[in-house]
């Protein structure tokens, strides 16, 4: 399925999922733009919306979206769109490229690391074997699609950036029409935790190196978290970058505000529950009270950790989820990302 005609299906579903979540009615209902169909952000999204009972007052749709510029486009744009998962190289691409827009997106809380995969056929032993060849960086302006350009740039390696989803990305890893995929997310991402051993597929390390430590966190992955990807008793380095829970300054509107403190009493209360074992591991590393050095905290959010300070100590959010330090090159290849994706979406 073409890429035009996914995001085209996602909006469909928004929009039958969400018919008015502004209006004050029973049963209102929110909507939260998420990753890949794949990725652990709709599994995040998913638990979220465990939270608010069937019959309940209010409800949380999580729909697909891309963790990138297209989830700050709809957040921005589309009046049923409330909530959007946003990885942080995205965020500072729209701040640095638009930022009177970008400034009415608001923080509702940090996410914490996410973890860069990068997933590679067998004969592929490093990321230096990936010059020249084939790469999937993702849908274009997607977060996995800016952190993967920023992170080839950074190394020095020129790869043949390729455009596929996620799932697409596997099977043609499998069929080996490209090289490797670079997939973006907290781990673990089911659509990697699904892969099997005789996939003859692997995850490459990346190492903390000087370059990257301005902006990433160094992480290990282990066999536990992808047990097909990740020989037993082996670990895998890599880096992490952030992922961000937004939603936008746009409108006065009484209903939506009501609706939207209810989601974040909810929510922040209810932190404990989903940091089980039942839940995606990635909740036990959320930090409600942690913040971006310069980017104000959405109304109610901020409120409520105001009223309940003494059980969530404030912390900035270090590397990894701190400004990025850009070199000239990198913001010339983030910005011509920005500006193939601000291409297609005017096709």
């Amino acid at each position: 399925m073409a890429l035009r005609s996914v995001q085209n299906l996602a909006c469909l579903v928004l929009a039958l999922l969400v018919t008015s979540p502004h209006q004050a009615r029973a049963g209102a209902t929110l909507s939260i733009i998420s990753g890949d169909a794949g990725g652990s952000e709709m599994t995040l999204a998913s638990d979220m919306a465990s939270l608010f009972p069937a019959k309940g007052n209010l409800a949380l749709a999580a729909v697909p979206g891309d963790c990138g510029l297209r989830n700050i486009e709809r957040l921005l744009q589309a009046p049923e769109a409330s909530l959007a998962f946003v990885a942080t190289d995205a965020f500072y691409v729209a701040r640095d490229e638009e930022p009177l827009r970008a400034g009415r997106l608001r923080l509702v809380a940090p996410f914490g690391p996410q973890e860069i995969h990068v997933v590679a056929r067998s004969g592929i032993a490093s990321l230096a074997d990936l010059a020249g060849k084939d790469v999937n960086l993702g849908p274009g302006g997607s977060g996995a699609a800016l952190t993967g350009a920023r992170l080839f740039t950074s190394l020095g390696i020129e790869i043949k950036p390729v455009a596929l989803d996620g799932a697409t990305a596997i099977a043609q890893l499998r069929q080996g029409k490209i090289a490797a995929s670079v997939v973006l997310g907290p781990r673990p991402i089911p659509l990697l935790a699904k892969i099997e051993d005789e996939a003859g597929l692997h995850l490459l390390p990346i190492a903390f190196e000087t370059q990257l430590e301005a902006s990433y966190l160094p992480v290990m992955l282990g066999h536990d978290d992808y047990p097909g990807l990740i020989e037993a008793s082996a670990t895998v380095p890599t880096v992490a970058t952030g992922l961000l829970l937004l939603t936008a300054d746009l409108r006065s509107d009484p209903a939506f505000e009501k609706n939207f403190e209810a989601f974040v009493t909810t929510l922040f209360s209810k932190m404990d529950t989903l940091k089980t074992a039942r839940r995606h591991p990635k909740w036990r590393d959320v930090n409600l009270a942690a913040t971006l050095p310069g980017f104000p905290r959405a109304d109610a959010a901020e409120t409520w950790l105001n009223e309940h300070q003494q059980d969530t100590p404030k912390r900035v959010i270090e590397a990894g989820m701190s400004t990025p330090a850009f070199g000239k090159d990198q913001k010339e290849a983030l910005f011509k990302s920005f500006i193939e994706w601000q291409r297609a979406k005017s096709q």
